[in-house]
């Protein structure tokens, strides 16, 4: 937290008293100020603009950013705090603006970004944090909205674009699998949370596949908002409908070591805990959100655990879908959703539609003693990056991958045995 130029500023903006002008017109260098109890939201983007952004560093190194804002002043005595983590708070002294820096705008969350407020004086605090906010416990529209409108936007250095898609719709000419399996659809975000939309995207995509995919004897669970966390309560229910293996699919906000499903925080060790109490039955893991990583380091110390799949490293933030980015165009611009799990589903798509290609995934599984869909999930992950050439999957279908922003992770039983 920064406390910054309070007397700098009543001592200048003493000078207008005598009618000389408060600012910096004359290119002297001095600090952004207002006239003292007069601040409007135009006096507050100055100081943001001249006085803040230049001198934060992932701006002044040229990274990603976008500050958005509130019209309205809030009033001494409001509450701000992070709407998760839960890690910063602070009430209002002053009747101020506030402003909101994200550093990378546009990914999944957990990240860095900074609350920034301005009072009617020109002082200003700036909080670094990690999530969006919550003021007097309502998380303001404006600044969660998957494009920001552009009367939100005080500054920025990147453009956020609508994706063209549209959730897919699949067709198998042969219904591909046999067995009696479970498949867990799992959105986690809520609707005032950031990207919802892209996630509702991506959750249809997911449903929609496992339903063209699944035998008549599976079973397929969606689970959306609130009800998200439940996931580990269905896998129980699973389990006692001798359903094997169990795929879990999820797209959520993300921190280290945990997903945020329906506002409630679960941890990578509540998943290991609740597979490891079922040593009979398999599970696959497909998980889009930042620092998603850490869940492989975790669930692969377990026998049962088949394949992991996730969008990024422990480090890295997950990406929603891109069309075009710093010139590239995707692969695939008719996909919708998360950057990383759109590309993984058309590529299994691609490969199980395929009779051809599908029994030679059946004939892996098969030698390894594992499941067709733990060897379509694998093998589904390597076309996704343009790496099986033998079945015409060879173009990165990631674009948030090719441009070095996400780094997707596999953890698959029978390689990793080898």
């Amino acid at each position: 937290m920064k406390v910054t130029r309070a007397l700098m500023i009543l001592a200048i903006c003493t000078l207008l008293v005598t009618g000389l002008s408060c600012g910096d017109e004359s290119g002297t260098g001095l600090p952004t100020t207002v006239t003292e109890g007069q601040a409007d939201i135009e006096d507050a983007i100055a100081v943001v603009i001249e006085d803040i952004l230049p001198n934060v560093p992932e701006i002044e190194g040229g990274l990603p950013y976008m500050c958005l804002k509130l019209d309205s002043m809030l009033s001494a005595g409001t509450m701000i705090e992070e709407d998760y983590g839960q890690n910063l708070e602070f009430t209002l002294e002053e009747d101020s603006y506030f402003f909101y820096l994200d550093l990378e705008p546009g990914a999944f969350y957990e990240h860095p970004v900074q609350y920034i407020v301005v009072d009617k004086y020109g002082n200003h605090e700036e909080y670094e944090a990690n999530w969006w906010p919550r003021i007097n416990d309502s998380v303001p529209e404006g600044l969660v909205r998957t494009i920001p409108g552009d009367d939100d936007v005080v500054s920025s250095n990147v453009e956020i674009e609508e994706s063209s898609g549209i959730p897919l719709e699949f067709d198998f000419p042969v219904l591909p699998l046999q067995t009696c399996e479970g498949f867990i659809v799992v959105q986690g975000l809520m609707p005032d949370e950031s990207l919802f939309t892209h996630s509702v995207d991506d959750y249809v995509n997911r449903l929609n596949f496992f339903n063209a995919y699944r035998s008549s004897c599976s079973e397929i669970k969606g689970l959306v908002q609130d009800q998200a966390d439940d996931v580990l309560n269905e896998i129980d229910n699973m389990v006692a409908n001798n359903l094997n293996p169990i795929t879990i699919s999820i797209v959520a906000h993300g921190g280290d070591s945990c997903v945020w499903l329906g506002g409630q925080r679960i941890w990578d060790r509540d998943f290991r805990s609740k597979m490891a109490e079922y040593p009979d039955t398999a599970f696959n893991l497909m998980l889009t959100s930042c620092h998603s990583g850490s869940f492989i380091d975790v669930l692969q110390t377990l026998d049962n655990v088949c394949v992991i799949s996730t969008a990024c490293r422990a480090e890295e933030l997950a990406r929603p879908d891109w069309d075009n980015k710093y010139g590239q165009t995707d692969f695939n611009p008719s996909d919708i959703g998360g950057e990383w799990m759109s590309s993984l589903i058309e590529a299994m798509w691609d490969i199980a539609g395929d009779s051809d290609t599908f029994d030679q995934i059946v004939s892996v599984a098969r030698i390894n003693g594992v499941s067709t869909t733990c060897v379509l999930i694998c093998e589904g992950h390597y076309g996704a990056l343009g790496g099986i050439s033998g079945f015409g999957l060879t173009q990165n279908l990631d674009l948030a991958s090719r441009l070095g922003k996400e780094t997707p992770q596999l953890y698959c039983a029978w390689e990793n045995s080898k």
